[in-house]
């Protein structure tokens, strides 16, 4: 197999790892809000889906395994979809913005 494909392979194994665990956390916190999930709109819940694939892509998985997405309150939800309305997460985690988001998962 060349390099490039070899690559390309890798690349996409990390793509479909961050989606899953996306997925998995995003799940968990929707399902703990149950009927009261109605007030996030469509944009919030693209942008939650958004940090928290830079959040699963800038810290190590010990850490990430470590956060409790389920028990996330309306508030800490809200502060997660700010901080990507903000567009801090985009591109690059500073470590104050990596800071803020620990605090609120961990």
């Amino acid at each position: 197999m060349s390099r490039s494909t070899e690559e390309g392979l890798g690349r996409r194994r990390f793509q479909i790892q961050k989606e899953k665990a996306v997925e998995d956390a995003y799940e968990k916190i929707r399902r703990s809000f149950g009927k009261d999930w109605q007030v996030f709109s469509a944009e919030d819940c693209a942008l939650l889906r958004e940090v928290l694939g830079e959040i699963w892509i800038s810290v190590d998985r010990d850490c990430w395994k470590n956060y409790c997405f389920s028990t996330l309150s309306h508030m800490e939800t809200l502060s997660l979809i700010a901080i990507a309305k903000e567009g801090l997460c985009q591109k690059c985690m500073t470590p104050d913005t990596l800071a803020r988001l620990d605090e609120i998962l961990g």
